[in-house]
């Protein structure tokens, strides 16, 4: 399941990169700033106006530094570090199939990568395999919010979705490719699927607001119970002892002190105390450890 607080960590580390940037904003579609591309690599330049061109639905300038870039005839006797760069690969692959170019060089510099997990599925979206089982449903369904929705379905969405969630070491994994396009998945899955009423995401929503609500309830009941004990025992240990009496007699009636204990204001008593009872009620109920610090966040 994808971890708020290592979702928040790690966009620290796209933020430091001008090419994780470049993706990322690719995924969500928005533009590339001038600063994220001043001073680059010229090897960097074709990668840049790719996810430029794909962005802008520009099929010439993609053609443009395409044919810059299919002029490269890498062997596997003599590799190329493009090879096995899968944010390239990916754009080059998005690209050629939105804009119908011929596929006959991305097959070959795809032939020549190791055969892993991410060449698969690479090799299958240029194929249009799409649907395959030996595939990341995550890196396709990017592939699908980039060049055509319309393949995207339900069954798809929950196929992805139980990916990402059983993928328990995707912060460990040294691919940025493979987790920028889980927690765009991610995110785009819950937006989808929210806006289908009667979604299981939005009747869990549902059921969220209901929890926490009857959880308020419950928390305000075990304060007022543990305050009225406390006002009970005051007021026996006042009644048994004299010098304990005399005291509050002389600064006024008991019932002026239980009046600043009154059932009426139980609920805006020590509010820390409140907030710390209701994160413990929490607790104990089984609430997500990282909801409850997104509450928290929340009402501070």
């Amino acid at each position: 399941m994808v971890s708020l607080e290592e979702k928040l960590t790690y966009n620290v580390r796209i933020n430091e990169s001008p090419k994780l940037t470049a993706f990322n904003n690719l995924l969500l579609r928005k533009a590339i700033r001038q600063s994220e591309v001043d001073d680059i690599k010229e090897v960097d330049e074709i990668y840049y106006a790719i996810v430029n061109a794909i962005h802008t639905n520009d099929k010439i300038l993609f053609e443009t530094y395409f044919n810059k870039k299919n002029k490269s005839n890498p062997s596997k006797e003599s590799p190329s570090p493009f090879v096995n760069d899968d944010f390239l690969i990916f754009c080059l692959i998005v690209g050629i199939l939105k804009f119908g170019c011929d596929k006959s060089w991305i097959k070959n510099i795809i032939s020549l990568r190791g055969r892993n997990i991410f060449t698969i599925t690479l090799e299958n979206i240029i194929n249009e395999n799409f649907y395959s089982t030996s595939n990341l449903p995550e890196i396709v369904l990017m592939f699908f919010k980039l060049n055509n929705q319309a393949l995207i379905t339900n069954e798809f969405l929950t196929t992805t979705f139980k990916s990402i969630s059983d993928n328990v070491t995707l912060f460990e994994s040294k691919s940025d490719f493979h987790i920028l396009c889980s927690l765009r998945s991610y995110d785009l899955i819950i937006e989808l699927k929210e806006s289908n009423d009667g979604s299981e995401v939005n009747l869990l929503k549902m059921f969220n607001l209901k929890f926490l609500a009857r959880t308020k309830v419950i928390t305000w009941f075990v304060q007022t119970t543990i305050l009225i004990l406390l006002l009970y025992w005051i007021f026996k240990t006042i009644s048994i002892n004299p010098e304990i009496k005399n005291t509050f007699d002389k600064i006024g009636s008991v019932m002026k002190v239980l009046s600043l204990f009154g059932i009426s204001q139980l609920g805006n008593f020590f509010p820390f105390i409140k907030r710390k009872l209701y994160e413990i009620m929490l607790r104990i109920f089984g609430y997500p450890k990282d909801l409850i610090k997104k509450l928290k966040n929340k009402d501070d």
